[in-house]
């Protein structure tokens, strides 16, 4: 999710302290038998990003996500430093030995024409971080956000759990956007205020915020700003509801001319190899990019519902890159659909990332946001179209939203 940003206000900024953020996993047997470290990013002067590690002698094992497979990385020794990436996107983190347990370096997240941007980060050998228990066991279970991004306001949806870890009890879900999801945050309570963060490898976020409560027992709201990386944060204000929902479904005539649509198909994958369009068939179009979170969940899903959809419907990538190189983008692409095992072709539509026109598919004048997912009849005449993808960190939207893809697939026959 990319959204405009704003500048912190004085309503709330945690301290240097209070901004330390651990993320916990839940294999006690696990961290019971390997060394543990913390991985801390320095996002500003007063937000840092903090996270337990597992560094072993060729890898390095950071659990980010305490409801899914830890995450384990490749780790190169070169002397006295380190470096290793996060999960499938293009970043690196470059790290030198400071002493026996410590070091220090930057986390850089790679982009278009080498405008990486780095993070200072560090690693060193982990201690104990006091929790408030009793507030995270009563932490309501889903909440309704209103963010602020510049002068502009947007709704958002968080659902959240908590996991009685042997470790470190710790708070675990994520927040649903109009854009997509935040990712699997986790975190925890101290005192009056609640910590939150994810670092995946594309996106460092963490959420800061203070509770407050109407009466000594009853949590009324929580207020804070959510950081993205070191290059942006916004402020947000949360309540407690009792139903969330979140269905993104969007005009046609925000992607496509209003003029009458035809769909001319002249492409070729990442392959080179020509692209059939099947007759009497639907289609699905998946605009989306390697860079993505949101993304990679939805083609996650189409690759896993996909021995019972392609008898049905035809499925094709189509990606955005930000390399200004199509050899480069290629071979990202190459390797994305590698490493996700994805059935179906993706299309390079471009390499330098969202800016109409694109040249083989000139009926598109705007991909609102990514992913955005085009769904066509048996005629090949568009008839819905999403935005964002709510994934398996969003729980029960989660369920929402595989719901409303097979409604829309239903109504596609």
């Amino acid at each position: 999710m990319i959204t405009n940003l704003i500048t912190p206000s004085k309503i709330y900024a945690p301290s240097l302290k209070e901004g330390v953020l651990f993320l916990y996993l839940s294999l006690t047997s696990l961290f019971a038998q390997n060394p543990i470290y913390q991985l801390r990013l320095h996002l500003n002067d007063s937000a840092f990003l903090q996270l337990p590690i597992i560094l072993k002698k060729d890898s390095i094992t950071i659990p980010a996500y305490s409801s899914i497979n830890k995450n384990t990385s490749f780790l190169k020794k070169d002397n006295d430093s380190i470096r290793f990436s996060i999960s499938i996107y293009e970043n690196i983190c470059l790290l030198k030995k400071q002493n026996q347990t410590d070091y220090q370096g930057i986390w850089i997240k790679y982009s278009a024409n080498n405008n990486s941007y780095k993070i200072k980060c560090s690693i060193s050998s982990s201690f104990k971080y006091n929790v408030d228990i009793n507030k995270m066991q009563s932490f309501p279970h889903k909440w309704k956000f209103n963010i602020l991004s510049k002068n502009k306001t947007y709704t958002a949806y968080g659902t959240f759990q908590f996991f009685n870890d042997n470790i470190l009890p710790h708070l675990s879900g994520s927040i649903a956007t109009p854009y997509g999801d935040l990712g699997h945050l986790s975190g925890f309570i101290k005192n009056d205020s609640v910590f939150l963060s994810v670092f995946n490898g594309s996106f460092a976020t963490y959420l800061a915020g203070k509770l407050f409560y109407s009466t000594q027992q009853k949590l009324d709201s929580i207020q804070g700003y959510i950081y993205y990386g070191s290059w942006g944060v916004e402020k947000f204000s949360a309540i407690p509801v009792s139903d969330i929902s979140m269905k993104k479904q969007i005009h046609l005539n925000e992607i496509f001319n209003p003029t009458s649509f035809i769909l001319n198909v002249n492409w070729k994958d990442i392959y080179n190899q020509p692209i059939t369009i099947e007759k009497n068939k639907p289609l699905i179009l998946l605009l989306m990019g390697t860079w993505c979170p949101n993304c990679t969940d939805e083609n996650k899903l189409f690759t896993e519902w996909y021995s019972q959809l392609s008898s049905k419907v035809q499925i094709i990538a189509l990606a955005v890159e930000r390399t200004n190189n199509s050899n480069k983008a290629i071979q990202l692409l190459q390797n994305y659909k590698t490493k996700l095992n994805i059935p179906y072709p993706i299309v390079l539509l471009s390499e330098k990332g969202n800016q109409a026109p694109f040249e083989i598919f000139p009926q598109l004048i705007k991909i609102p946001a990514f992913p955005t997912t085009i769904y066509f009849n048996k005629e090949l005449k568009p008839v819905f179209a999403t935005m964002g993808f709510n994934g398996p960190a969003t729980n029960e939207l989660y369920l929402q939203t595989q719901q409303h893809i097979k409604d829309i697939i239903q109504q596609l026959q």
